[in-house]
């Protein structure tokens, strides 16, 4: 896979950097402390965010993530990927067993 759904793809699968890469606090691993432009579909949805009024992180600062923050947001991504592996397990299950 290439471009955007590649990269999502490998984070799904792989998580966000890995080891002491530096992460940005405002954008995770999206921005790679900066070396990296952000995708235009991030850039869309913190547009669309900012414009119905949500606190949205800025595009054009970087900001390194402590060491707790890095254990925190590898947490969140840990669950949330866990959540999301067991919903697609039950869609599955549910098109196996014809009820979707």
């Amino acid at each position: 896979m290439n471009g955007l759904f590649g990269k999502a793809a490998d984070l799904l699968e792989f998580g966000p950097g890995g080891g002491d890469a530096p992460m940005c606090v405002h954008h995770g691993p999206a921005c790679e402390m900066g070396t990296v432009p952000l995708s235009e579909l991030y850039r869309m949805v913190i547009e669309a965010k900012r414009q119905a009024g949500e606190q949205v992180p800025p595009l054009d600062e970087h900001l390194p993530m402590t060491v707790a923050e890095r254990r925190q947001y590898r947490r969140e991504f840990e669950a949330a990927l866990a959540d999301t592996k067991a919903a697609v397990a039950a869609e599955e299950a549910a098109i196996r067993e014809g009820r979707a």
